[in-house]
């Protein structure tokens, strides 16, 4: 997917209306902040007219300041200076890049997430998310999330944890564990009241990877050191699935699912899932804000990154299998200038032509009668550009989601929800 910066959006738009001046200070300014030193000012608009940029605005875009934005008090040629109306936070060093901008950059800035968000309605961001997955009751399923442990999961005694990008069978990253001085790892309780389940199935599994044998395994608790384990991995130096389907005994006063890593061992894990009754409803992802347009299943549930079939008309949910859902998003709208959105050519076209109807219809409502017509006329032209640039793209739109009884789309206060009318 294509992205572009805040910073080459905002040059993008100010080359436009030529307002853009981008320049490097050659010397420090004042220590407290107030000036700006640059030989190369002498060689811009005004030439030897020391007024030539006040009322103007200083972007600076490295250094210390870098982001900071101050308007311009009095500018001289002679010493090369440019005096704020308010000072930086801190000396304006040597070799700092900077902008001069006429007009203000927070006003370009919220043009562009403006445009950005208009852009959203007319050429959609594409997303396509596999969280969901069948029945599953783990958090965190995939090993995403994590900071010094992984989220929603606990660890047995004090392994060395890590989210390794190397071996990974899902998503970005898989469990990297590391045990030493006993047998370690990380478990999750996903039922912590399981008298009233007895007798019900259960089934937990994972990709699990080791280098050496009898290192690891995937285990269920079912309370205090009641235990149901799968073999160890063989340690052939690759993913083995590994799964465990049982009923919950009587004696079980939890659900528990479990990796463990032998003392001395280190494994990765990827991809689990713990599954006991059928789920009808599943949270729909905030980043969607239409859709899902599409349902896809995961065709092999040893193979995560494999194919996904579309749900066919009637079809039924596999437990433990991912859901893959493509709809649509809204683009980012980047609040610094190395922050990106999702958008590149003809798009950014597009972008800057919104942008600057929207800076006109600002100045439109601000400006003295003397200007109105100029900035209306200015407004109309960027708006039929931007019309015009999107006619010419032809973007191929995501079909919509043929309502054929097997599921549907909720609503509440807390959030959007996808409805399965059936399940296995």
């Amino acid at each position: 997917m294509p992205t572009t910066t805040r910073a080459v959006l905002r040059q993008r738009l100010s080359e436009a209306v030529d307002d853009f001046q981008s320049l490097t200070t050659s010397s420090a300014g004042a220590t407290d902040g107030t000036t700006l030193v640059d030989t190369g000012i002498r060689n811009l608009v005004g030439g030897t007219e020391d007024d030539s940029f006040e009322g103007w605005y200083i972007l600076i875009t490295s250094g210390t300041n870098n982001g900071e934005e101050r308007r311009i008090l009095q500018s001289r040629w002679n010493n090369n200076t440019l005096t704020a109306q308010e000072a930086f936070t801190g000396q304006v060093a040597t070799s700092v890049t900077y902008e001069l901008h006429r007009i203000r950059p927070k006003l370009k800035h919220n043009a562009i997430n403006r445009a950005l968000s208009e852009l959203s309605t007319a050429v959609p961001l594409e997303l396509i998310d596999e969280t969901l997955r069948v029945d599953n009751l783990l958090a965190n399923w995939d090993f995403e999330t994590f900071s010094t442990t992984f989220t929603g999961w606990t660890n047995t005694g004090t392994p060395t944890l890590s989210q390794n990008s190397t071996n990974v069978m899902h998503g970005t990253y898989a469990a990297n564990i590391v045990a030493s001085g006993a047998d370690e790892g990380i478990y999750q309780t996903v039922i912590p009241n399981a008298e009233s389940l007895t007798g019900k199935g259960v089934t937990f599994g994972c990709m699990v990877r080791a280098t050496a044998a009898d290192t690891a395994r995937i285990r269920l608790l079912w309370g205090s050191s009641s235990y149901e384990s799968n073999a160890y991995h063989t340690g052939e130096d690759e993913y083995q699935f590994q799964q465990i389907s049982t009923a919950i005994p009587s004696t079980a006063t939890e659900v528990t699912a479990v990796l463990e890593v032998a003392n001395g061992g280190t494994a990765q894990f990827d991809s689990a899932y713990l599954y006991v009754d059928p789920i009808y409803k599943y949270t729909i992802p905030a980043t969607f804000v239409r859709g899902p347009n599409y349902v896809y299943l995961q065709a092999d549930r040893e193979e995560p990154n494999g194919n996904y079939l579309i749900l066919p008309r009637d079809g039924r949910l596999i437990p433990g299998r991912i859901i893959r859902l493509r709809g649509r998003g809204i683009l980012t709208q980047p609040s610094t200038d190395a922050e990106t959105t999702e958008i590149g050519d003809p798009h950014v076209s597009i972008v800057v032509a919104y942008a600057l109807m929207f800076l006109n219809r600002l100045f439109l409502t601000n400006s003295s009668v003397v200007n109105r017509d100029r900035f209306a006329t200015d407004m109309t032209m960027w708006g039929q550009e931007a019309a015009s640039l999107i006619k010419e793209l032809h973007k191929p739109k995501i079909g919509a989601r043929r309502s054929d009884g097997t599921c549907h789309i909720d609503e509440d206060a807390s959030g959007r929800y996808l409805v399965f009318e059936k399940t296995h």
